[in-house]
């Protein structure tokens, strides 16, 4: 028997065995991208690996009709015309029916036009509501910087007794100059004096003359919107230049990564941080997320892999409620219609006002020993 007819016959007998599940199911294709390389990575890697883990999780619990996901990857390594180029290809080439990703807004405000021109529903990181103006194909599911930014504003206040700020923000991202914005507007109306409100951009990674200015002038904390390694750096320098120890950090869920503590070390001991997601949620949901991830990838998720994991929650539900014979246009009505769905981050409930803009409360954390913790 020659090899060509045997593998014949062995397929024809692995089709036999499973031919019920070939019967009843088929692929749902759906592409998986985000900053698996460049200045996004520290979010882009935890959320690829939770948004896989809450699909995989999905295909072991079974699917209407017995559908199962396909995933197709991608890393648009923090780029625009890779992400559009990316989207291009999910969309015309892998035929995909849902788009996951990509890790910031600004991405997603780039590839968005692109999946509302071809049709297909993309779910998204970020926190600028202009995700889901672009059209009734693009979704997010961070809360915007106006929902969020006003737990780290009334810590600020009412906690830290906080009556000078120095603002520091990266304006190459639309999420930061959003969250800036959002903090400023919270602390000026409660009789917060902005001391410095100053800008840079991600390339940066000398912040010598920033830091002597910010070091030297007095003030009772600094708020840095930023990705997690440059605000990390930025610490470091700013403390090196001689600040009083008495200043506090404070920053928004980008700051909510292993790597701003890998980065910083003791420099960002103390750090006050406003969080989509807290790994010390004792919720049912979460421990059983906390104990798969962490035998999966071999470490506690962070704030990205919360986030990760909960766009994964959203999107199965969505493809669940499309029924057995799912396509574009059923998903992304169903994506239109969520609401209320319970996930792992903050309070519980994923939930969007009549611009399908999410909200699901807040969570602040200190950096302590070298850990996130929850602020009581």
């Amino acid at each position: 028997m020659t090899m060509h007819r045997r593998t014949i016959l062995a397929g024809a007998a692995l089709l036999g065995a499973n031919g019920l599940a070939f019967a009843q199911g088929k692929e749902i294709p759906v592409g998986v991208f985000n900053s698996l390389t460049g200045t996004y990575a520290y979010g882009g890697v935890p959320i690829q690996n939770a948004m896989k883990l809450a699909l995989e999780q999905a295909n072991a619990a079974g699917l209407p009709g017995g559908n199962k996901f396909k995933v197709f990857e991608a890393d648009e390594a923090g780029d625009k015309g890779q992400a559009i180029n990316i989207v291009n290809q999910f969309a015309r080439r892998d035929n995909v029916m849902l788009i996951l990703g990509p890790t910031v807004s600004a991405l997603a405000l780039a590839a968005g036009p692109v999946a509302n021109e071809l049709k297909v529903p993309m779910l998204a990181i970020g926190s600028s509501p202009g995700i889901p103006a672009i059209g009734p194909w693009t979704f997010k599911i961070q809360a915007t910087p106006v929902d969020i930014m006003g737990f780290l504003g009334k810590l600020a206040v009412e906690s830290l007794g906080v009556r000078n700020i120095i603002l520091l923000h990266d304006q190459s991202n639309d999420g930061f100059v959003l969250q800036k914005t959002a903090v400023a507007d919270y602390l000026t109306k409660a009789g917060t004096k902005i001391v410095i409100d100053e800008q840079f951009i991600s390339s940066d990674s000398n912040f010598l003359a920033l830091a002597t200015k910010v070091a030297s002038t007095p003030t009772d904390a600094i708020f840095i919107a930023a990705p997690a390694e440059l605000a990390a750096n930025l610490i470091l320098q700013i403390r090196q230049a001689g600040l009083d120890p008495k200043v506090k950090f404070i920053g928004p869920s980008t700051l909510g990564s292993a790597n701003f503590i890998k980065t910083g070390g003791k420099a960002v001991e103390g750090t006050y941080v406003v969080s989509d997601y807290s790994a010390t949620s004792p919720t049912p949901m979460n421990q059983a997320f906390e104990k798969a991830y962490q035998a999966k990838y071999g470490s506690l998720p962070d704030n990205w892999a919360g986030m990760g994991y909960a766009l994964g929650q959203v999107a199965v539900q969505a493809v669940k409620n499309a029924g057995p014979t799912p396509d574009r246009t059923k998903i992304r009505d169903e994506l239109a219609k969520l609401n209320k769905v319970p996930v792992v981050l903050g309070n519980g409930t994923w939930s969007v006002d009549a611009g399908r803009n999410p909200s699901y409360g807040g969570v602040l954390l200190q950096v302590k020993n070298g850990t996130f913790v929850a602020v009581q």
